[in-house]
C-alpha cells in the first residue's frame, strides 16, 4: 500500500523527549495495560520490547488483509507520533549533525512504512502470525506432541487463556504452586486413586497400628480396610480380541489403556474407559512372551517365540522399531525405571545372553550381557576383574530378569540354578564388541531360577526417611528401609524362595555383594482330618510344593508365592517366618499382584477360573470372583487401584472395576479387525506389511471395522 506520511509539527522532537497528545480514554486503557503487564512480570526481566517493531508487526499484516481503512489510518497516527522503527547513524557520524533528513536529531531519523518494507524484506504479511504459533508451540506440553495422544483442554494452546490455561511463563508457575500440595487423601498411601476415590477414603480415617506391619511407620496408619476398597469392584464387561490364549496382560501407565498379547501373534491396545480395541499391532510370526510399557508411556515393547522384540507407539500401535538379534526365544523384557533413560529395553533369552537395547532404534546395537564361563563361575565370586576370559558357548536358558527400583543394576535367573546381578550402567572403558559379565552369582537353588524381583520397585520413591518417628523395634530388625532398592528374592521348581541383602562394601571383592538372608522353604499342606483310632486311615500322595511365582508386598515387609499346590503363602521378610498359608483355590496360581498404593491387599487368579482379593494382614479372603471354567492366565491392578484386568486361556478378557460399566455398554463381546490375521509380507530388518492392502498394519485398522470372530 501507499501510504502518504502525515506532516508532523515543526517542533517535534525525539521519541525519547516529546510529549504524546493521546485521548484520555487511550491514556486510562494503556496505564491498565501496563498494570497486567507489571504484575506478570518481573521487574528485572532481562529482555525488553521495541515497542516499535510491534507496531510496525501490526501495520504489516493489516496492510495485507481486508482493513485496508484502518492500516492507513495506523499508519498515520504512527506517523504522527513517530511510533514507527527509526534508522540510526553509524557510531562514527553520531556528532549531532543534522543530515538534511526530515526530524533528523543527529542520531536517528524517522522511517516511513514503504522504506521499512524495504529494509525489511524478509518480514512477511503473516509473519506475527508465525510468531504467535511458534510461542504457542514451545508452550504447549511436549508430552502431548511426542506422543500424538488425544489432546484434553490443557493440551490445545490459547491466546486468551488463563492461569493453567496461559502462554505466560508466570500463570503457569503460579498454578503449579497453587496445586503443589495434595490434600491429605490424595497424597500417599492413595497417592495413586482418583479424586472420587479418595474422597470416600478420607471419610475411613485412621486405623490402629497393625502388629504385623509394625516397622514401616508409614504404612501401618491411616490405611484403608480392603474391604471397604473392594466391595463396590465387580465384573463389568467380558471381551474376546484373541482367537487363542492371552498370557500377556497389563495397564499403560495412566490406566487408561490395556494391552494384551496373545498366542494368535496378536498384540491389541484397548481402551478402558470404553471397552472398544482400538489398535491390533501386527508383526510377530510367533506366541508373544512379554509385554512392557516404558515409565514416559510413550510405547509398549511386546517380545515372541521368534527371537524379535517389536515397539510400538500408544495408543495407536504405530510401530517404532524392531529390534533383532537374539537366536533364541525372548523370554521376558522390561523397561529401565532411571531417569533420563526411558527408552532403555532390557531383555532375556533361552541363547543364554541379555541386551539392553534402545528401543528407539531398530539399528543401534544392543549391549550384550553374557554369563561368565562355567570355570569361572564355579567358584560364585562377584569379583568382576576376571573379563579377560574367552566367550564359551553358553547351555543354559535365561528365563527371567528384573531392573532395582532406580535402573542402576538388574537380576536375572536361570536354568543353571543360579541368579545373577548385573550392573546396567555402560563403564566409560568398555569397547562395543566386548560382552558384559554380571558383578555377582547368587547360588543357593537347586532347579531352575525362573522368578526374580528387586524389592521397593513400587513405592521406593514413596518412601523418606523420619528419624524423629523411629522404635526401638524398628532398629532391631535386619531389614533396613535404605535397603529397599537392593534386597532381591528368587524362587525355583525346588520347592523354596531365598530372600538376598547386600553386604558391606568391605567385603565386595572377596565374596560377592550379596548373601542369603533367609531361604523360604514351603511348608507341607496342612492334613485332611483323619478318622477316629481304629478306623482306616487313607494314604495321601505327596503333592508338588514348587513356586511358580513371587513378589514383595507395597510396603517390602511381605514375600508372597503361588505355590503348585494351590497355596499362596506369605512371610515374614524381617525374619523369613511364615506368617499364612492361604487356601482358596483348587488349582495352580499364576497370577499374583499386589495393590497399588494399600500395602494391605494382593490378588491371585488360577486355573480354576478364579479371581481372589487377599488381605494379607488378617490373611483372609476379602472378595471372589468367578469367571469360567477356563484358567486364567495373567492379570494385572490398574494404576488408581480401581480395577482389574485378567485374561484367560481363550482369549476372553475380564474387566474388573467400579460402577455398573455405563460407559462400556456399547462394547461387543468380540472384538477383532478384519485383516487381523491375514498374511503378511516382512524385509529384511524385520518390517511388516499387509499383503492385501500393502499397508503398514495399524493403517488398515483405520480402515477396517471391528467385527466378530466368524467375520
Amino acid at each position: 500500500m501507499d501510504f502518504r506520511k502525515h506532516q508532523p509539527s515543526a517542533n517535534a522532537t525525539s521519541i525519547s523527549m516529546v510529549h504524546l497528545d493521546f485521548p484520555s480514554q487511550m491514556l486510562e486503557d494503556i496505564d491498565s495495560v501496563n498494570q497486567v503487564m507489571s504484575a506478570d512480570f518481573p521487574s528485572e526481566a532481562p529482555i525488553d520490547i521495541d515497542m516499535r517493531e510491534l507496531y510496525f508487526l501490526i501495520m504489516h499484516f493489516l496492510s495485507h488483509g481486508p482493513f485496508k481503512r484502518a492500516a492507513g489510518e495506523l499508519c498515520n497516527d504512527l506517523l504522527e507520533h513517530q511510533l514507527l522503527p527509526r534508522r540510526y547513524h553509524a557510531w562514527y557520524s553520531r556528532g549531532g549533525f543534522h543530515s538534511g533528513e526530515e526530524n533528523d536529531d543527529g542520531i536517528s531519523l524517522p522511517l516511513g512504512y514503504l522504506k521499512l518494507v524495504e529494509r525489511y524484506p524478509h518480514i512477511g504479511k503473516d509473519h506475527l502470525v508465525k510468531l504467535l504459533k511458534q510461542l504457542m508451540m514451545t508452550s504447549c506440553r511436549p508430552d502431548s506432541l511426542v506422543r500424538d495422544v488425544s489432546p484434553n483442554a490443557a493440551d490445545v494452546p490459547t491466546l486468551l487463556g488463563s492461569n493453567s490455561f496461559s502462554l505466560l511463563a508466570p500463570d503457569r508457575c503460579k498454578q503449579d504452586k497453587e496445586t503443589l500440595r495434595l490434600p491429605r487423601y490424595l497424597r500417599w498411601p492413595h497417592i495413586h486413586a482418583d479424586q472420587v476415590h479418595g474422597l470416600s477414603l478420607r471419610e475411613i480415617g485412621g486405623f490402629t497400628k497393625n502388629h504385623r506391619a509394625p516397622s514401616v511407620r508409614a504404612s501401618c496408619y491411616a490405611i484403608a480396610k480392603p474391604s471397604t476398597l473392594v466391595e463396590k469392584m465387580q465384573i463389568i464387561k467380558k471381551l474376546r480380541g484373541h482367537q487363542n490364549a492371552a498370557y500377556c496382560a497389563t495397564f499403560d501407565r495412566t490406566g487408561r489403556y490395556v494391552i494384551t498379547g496373545s498366542d494368535d501373534r496378536l498384540v491389541k491396545i484397548w481402551a478402558m474407559e470404553t471397552a472398544f480395541c482400538l489398535a491390533s499391532c501386527r508383526g510377530h510370526e510367533g506366541d508373544i512372551t512379554d509385554l512392557a510399557v516404558s515409565s514416559n508411556n510413550a510405547v509398549v515393547a511386546s517380545s515372541s517365540n521368534d527371537f524379535i522384540i517389536r515397539v510400538w507407539r500408544i495408543p495407536d500401535g504405530m510401530p517404532m522399531s524392531v529390534l533383532k538379534g537374539h537366536t533364541g526365544v525372548v523370554t521376558t523384557i522390561a523397561f529401565s525405571p532411571r531417569p533420563g533413560a526411558a527408552f532403555q529395553l532390557l531383555s532375556s533369552s533361552d541363547d543364554g545372553t541379555c541386551r539392553i537395547w534402545d528401543a528407539r532404534h531398530s539399528q543401534q546395537s544392543p549391549r550384550i550381557y553374557i554369563p561368565k564361563p562355567s570355570d569361572v563361575a564355579a567358584g560364585k565370586s562377584g569379583d568382576a576383574s576376571s573379563s579377560a576370559v574367552q566367550v564359551q558357548p553358553i547351555n543354559h536358558q535365561i528365563l527371567c530378569c528384573s531392573f532395582n527400583a532406580n535402573g542402576t543394576v538388574f537380576v536375572t535367573g536361570s536354568s543353571d540354578t543360579y541368579a545373577r546381578v548385573w550392573s546396567a550402567y555402560k563403564s566409560c572403558s568398555e569397547e562395543h564388541d566386548q560382552p558384559n559379565h554380571e558383578m555377582d552369582i547368587l547360588s543357593g537353588h537347586e532347579n531352575d531360577v525362573y522368578y526374580v524381583q528387586f524389592s521397593g520397585c513400587v513405592v521406593s520413591r514413596f518412601f523418606s526417611s523420619d528419624s524423629s518417628h523411629t522404635s526401638k523395634e524398628e532398629n532391631n530388625l535386619k531389614l533396613r528401609n535404605s535397603w529397599f532398592t537392593h534386597n532381591i528374592v528368587t524362587c525355583s521348581r525346588d520347592g523354596s524362595a531365598i530372600i538376598w541383602v547386600p553386604r558391606s562394601r568391605r567385603s565386595h571383592g572377596k565374596i560377592g555383594r550379596w548373601t542369603r538372608a533367609y531361604h523360604l522353604k514351603v511348608p507341607p499342606p496342612p492334613m485332611a482330618p483323619q478318622p477316629l483310632r481304629g478306623g482306616p486311615r487313607q494314604r495321601y500322595n505327596p503333592t508338588p510344593r514348587g513356586v511358580n511365582m513371587i513378589v514383595w508386598s507395597l510396603d517390602n515387609r511381605f514375600v508372597l508365592a503361588a505355590i503348585m499346590d494351590c497355596r499362596i503363602c506369605v512371610w515374614n521378610a524381617s525374619d523369613g517366618s511364615l506368617v499364612h498359608s492361604l487356601i482358596g483355590h483348587q488349582e495352580s496360581t499364576f497370577v499374583l499382584d499386589v495393590h497399588p498404593f494399600n500395602p494391605r491387599i494382593a490378588m491371585s487368579a488360577g486355573y480354576d477360573g478364579k479371581t481372589i482379593i487377599w488381605d494379607i494382614w488378617e490373611g483372609k479372603p476379602v472378595q471372589i470372583y468367578e469367571t469360567d471354567h477356563y484358567k486364567l492366565v495373567d492379570g494385572k491392578f490398574s494404576p488408581d487401584g480401581t480395577s482389574l484386568v485378567l485374561t484367560n486361556e481363550i482369549g476372553q478378557i475380564f474387566i474388573i472395576g467400579t460402577g455398573q460399566g455405563e460407559s462400556q455398554k456399547d462394547a461387543k463381546y468380540d472384538q477383532f479387525f478384519l485383516g487381523d490375521y491375514r498374511p503378511l509380507v516382512h524385509d529384511t530388518n524385520g518390517s511388516a506389511i499387509d499383503q492385501e492392502t500393502q499397508l503398514a498394519p495399524y493403517r488398515r485398522n483405520i480402515q477396517d471395522l471391528l467385527c466378530d470372530s466368524g467375520v
